[in-house]
């Protein structure tokens, strides 16, 4: 993998562009929210225009880091501050650290920590972490059991467990062998349309292990604008996992 450097003025001042030669047809340029910009080519371009490419992309780049920033999230900080930004279902939700002599999160148009001491952000950030996971929880496995009852029951297949973690390229993994499907962490803060699209897409390897013509074929009978569903969520939430 090769470094590209990239100037791009006063606001987001000098960045690298981390530059992956593959077996591809076209060109992939992603920014993650983690402010990480990686650029996918075929492997018999030249370094002349990957460099002018760049260049006509200065102006994208800078709007989505300056995006990014403006929304900084949990997954981009060590510890949750005071006033910070997490995007939730779609929605950008303000976080408040507040006084209480329960560790408890409330979520009504903001996001609000209680805890004892309001200057503990290690300890805040593991209240509304595990609160996190286990809303997050929750809805995928109602969405699921709607899937399930609607489509997947009839074929004779068992509910699979669900786990969550934190993965980096993907939004959701299904070890057919485990019957187990595991989402991102990151999942939750996509919309609601997009949490469906992942959730079926991994129960429809219950019964297509592979991303093969049939696997396709199922995942669009099913629901016909999943391409547009899945466009979004790659844009508007962690640009660059699939």
């Amino acid at each position: 993998m090769d470094i590209c450097k990239l100037e791009l003025g006063e606001i987001n001042g000098n960045v690298f562009v981390f530059v992956e030669r593959k077996n591809i047809k076209n060109v992939h340029l992603k920014v993650y929210r983690d402010l990480t910009i990686k650029l996918s080519v075929p492997i018999n371009i030249s370094e002349e225009w990957i460099s002018n490419f760049l260049e006509k992309r200065k102006s994208w780049i800078n709007s989505q880091l300056y995006k990014f920033k403006q929304s900084a999230g949990i997954n981009n900080m060590s510890y949750l501050r005071n006033g910070c930004t997490i995007q939730i279902l779609g929605k950008d939700k303000r976080v408040y650290l507040q006084k209480g002599p329960k560790e408890v999160v409330e979520d009504i148009n903001k996001i609000t920590i209680y805890l004892e001491n309001t200057n503990d952000f290690e300890c805040a950030t593991k209240i509304f972490t595990a609160w996190w996971r286990k809303i997050s929880l929750e809805l995928y496995v109602k969405e699921m059991q709607k899937f399930f009852n609607n489509i997947f029951k009839k074929y004779g297949i068992d509910f699979p467990k669900v786990k969550i973690k934190k993965m980096k390229t993907m939004w959701g993994n299904c070890n057919v062998k485990n019957k187990t499907i595991t989402f991102n962490e990151y999942l939750y803060k996509a919309n609601l349309l997009g949490v469906q699209y992942v959730i079926l897409h991994e129960m429809t390897h219950l019964l297509y292990p592979n991303h093969n013509i049939d696997f396709y074929n199922f995942l669009t009978i099913h629901m016909p604008d999943w391409k547009e569903r899945k466009k979004i969520l790659d844009i508007e939430v962690v640009q660059g996992i699939n």
